[in-house]
Formats: structure tokens, sequence, C-alpha cells
């Protein structure tokens, strides 16, 4: 048995905990741009008051904020973002907001710091170890884990493809989770929110990468997404603030076990309708890989079914470890998550054309993939959720 780890994450958890954002930022920086989306927190108020903490943190002499952000973040915003730290000499970005902010926050550190373009420097083999400006990151949704994770996720609109970028310079400094702002969010958001964290445990515990540290941050979050979205979906608080502890467990499971071929479908998806919730995606192309992958990790699929509940102990292995993919599908029906491609504007031909674009952009996914999986087995995967 072999494995790395790192992970040098500092991480405050609580709630209400969002009035410390400031002083974690002028730690690290004096001079701030605030990363966010476009409507959310300023409809809450939450925007008011973390620009008032700014304002009165006396160490802080410049902030700016960027609220553009959009699902799926792409390569225009981040450019933008990135000259906008450039020209005001900015030296500490700051993301409020769900993954799409915290994805924005990062690749637009990273790009502003090499005073390069963000697709530019994608195709630059030295990325993962360029160097970035600091980053804090405050989630307000559950699922992205991007707060505790070495990666950023970004869409070129131009060419229809979605690339995550991974680099050590991009953990956040602080990840300030504090689960009551994401008490605001919509039943839909929860619902797609959620399942982006039960597809990252998934996918790191089955991966070809997974190793005895991943695999207990995955089982820890697997049981909590089984024991609290479908509270988290009705609005009740306790379990909300659990969906925010899976997803971070998740996130920290990626970082090392890595995702796998759901990931790697699921942003060829959303590269070609950015409007697309990521987790959304996600549930639709889920349930194929996980039957698929029963022959092959039937041990850890049978695990999977008894962290969400399946009474296994009577059971044959093979037999378990498919009920594993009844308990996701009870969890995706719980949530109303039941779309198919076709709801969106797939169809056969769009599917073939996406196939080598999924390869161009992911591989190392579908690599990571347990069993292996052919051109003929992911288009065939994907025509069964058309």
């Amino acid at each position: 048995m072999e494995f790395l780890y790192y992970a040098p994450l500092r991480i405050d958890f609580a709630r209400n905990r969002i009035s410390k954002i400031a002083s974690y930022a002028a730690r690290n920086g004096n001079r701030v741009l605030l990363v966010t989306g476009r409507n959310h927190l300023r409809q809450t108020g939450i925007l008011d008051k973390i620009i008032d903490s700014f304002k009165k943190n006396s160490k802080v002499e410049e902030f700016i904020v960027f609220d553009k952000a959009r699902e799926n973040p792409n390569t225009e915003l981040i450019d933008t973002a990135s000259q906008i730290i450039n020209e005001n000499s900015l030296n500490v970005v700051v993301a409020v907001g769900g993954g799409s902010s915290m994805d924005l926050a990062k690749a637009a550190s990273i790009s502003s710091k090499q005073k390069k373009p963000i697709w530019q420097l994608t195709k630059d083999p030295a990325i993962s170890v360029c160097d970035a400006f600091p980053i804090i990151c405050s989630p307000t949704t559950s699922g992205s884990g991007s707060e505790v994770t070495k990666y950023a996720v970004i869409n070129n609109d131009t060419e229809k493809l979605k690339i995550a970028i991974a680099n050590e310079h991009i953990y956040p400094k602080v990840s300030l989770i504090d689960p009551a702002l994401t008490y605001t969010m919509s039943s839909q958001t929860i619902a797609n929110t959620g399942f982006d964290a039960l597809s990252h445990a998934l996918e790191a515990y089955t991966s070809n990468s997974s190793s005895p540290i991943t695999d207990g941050y995955c089982r820890q979050a697997i049981s909590l997404v089984g024991d609290n979205l479908a509270k988290a979906y009705k609005k009740q608080k306790d379990a909300m603030d659990n969906m925010s502890l899976a997803a971070m467990f998740a996130g920290m499971a990626l970082n090392v076990g890595r995702a796998s071929l759901p990931h790697a479908m699921e942003h060829s998806l959303s590269a070609y309708k950015p409007d697309l919730p990521h987790g959304l995606g996600l549930s639709m192309v889920t349930i194929p890989f996980l039957k698929r992958i029963t022959d092959c990790v039937p041990e850890k699929m049978a695990d999977i079914a008894y962290l969400l509940g399946k009474n296994i102990s009577n059971c044959e292995l093979k037999e378990a470890a498919f009920m594993a993919v009844e308990a996701v599908e009870k969890i995706k029906d719980s949530v109303g998550l039941n779309k198919k491609l076709s709801d969106f504007g797939f169809d056969k031909e769009t599917v073939k054309e996406m196939l080598d674009k999924t390869y161009q952009t992911m591989e190392h996914g579908i690599e990571n993939s347990p069993c292996g999986f052919k051109k003929e087995d992911i288009l065939n995967m994907y025509f069964e959720v058309l």
C-alpha cells in the first residue's frame, strides 16, 4: 500500500462566523477583492454585513466587490477579475458564495499573479506550481467543497470546454464555513449541491487513487448525506449544518482520491450548457456509472449501501453492492432530481459530439475510474439518461 496526503488547511466551522471574514483576509493582505454571485448575498442583506466588516477593519486599505460570478464561471469573467486585481494592486482574494464564486476567485488569483489570461495559463505545463495570491473562502452552498480543495473549474464557452486546474497555491489560506450562510438556499439548490457532495465522496471512495485517509473522509461524507440531504431539502437547519460538514469532508477526500467518470461526463454537459447546475448534471450520469462498477469494486459498493442505510447483513456481496445503486436512486427521488438530458436540449448527435471533448478535458478522470471504460461504454451511459 502506498499513498501521499497533503492538505494545508485552516478550517473555521461555526454558525454566524462570517463576521470574522475581514480579519482573516487582513492577516493575508491589505488590498482585497471580494468575489461573489450576482444577486443572492445582496438580496439577503449578507453582502452589506460583509462590506461593513471590511470597512471597519483598519488594516484593509482597499476593498473592491466583484459580484458577477455565474453558474460554471467562464474565462471572460476570470480574466476580468484578474485585470481588476492587477489594475488596483490587490493582494488577497476573498470568495463568499457557491462553488462557482470560489472557483472564479481561485482562477483569478493565479491568473493575476502570473499576469497571463487564464486559458493561456491552462496550457502551460507549469500551472500546477505557479504562485497565486492568497485566497479566503466562505461557502454559501453545501456541495462543491471548493473551500477545502486545490482545484478550480473553468468554462471556455467559445470552445465548449470545461476543465479543472490543480495547484497547491490555490488551497484557501482559510476556509470559513458558516452553515448559516446556506439557510437561504432554495430547495433546488440544496438538492443540486448536495448531490455534488455525494458524487465527490462516491467517486473518491471508488477511484483508483483512493487511500485509507480519503476513505475515512468519504465514508463520513456519504453517511452524512444519506442521513441529512432529504431533511436539508425541507430546510431543517441542523441537517443543513451537517450537509456543510459533508461537503467539507467530500472536498478533502477529492484532493487525493480525485474525481472519476461522472465528473468527466458532467464537465462536457455543462460545457455545452453553461446554465446547467453541476450537481444536477452529476445526478443524471452517476446512476449508470454506479451500475457498472458493482462488479469491480463490490466491497466498496456494499459499504456504500450500508452507509446509506441499507441492511446488507444477510445479502450476498453482489446483491449488497447493487443495493448502493438503489440507495442513491432513493436519495435522488427524495429531493426531486429526476431529470433527463433531453430536458436540457441534448440529443444523440450532441452527445456524440461531446464524447471526444470528454476525453480531451477529463481523460485523467476516466483513467481514475474503477473497471476501465471505453468510449462505447461512455456513449451508452449518456444514451441511458438521454
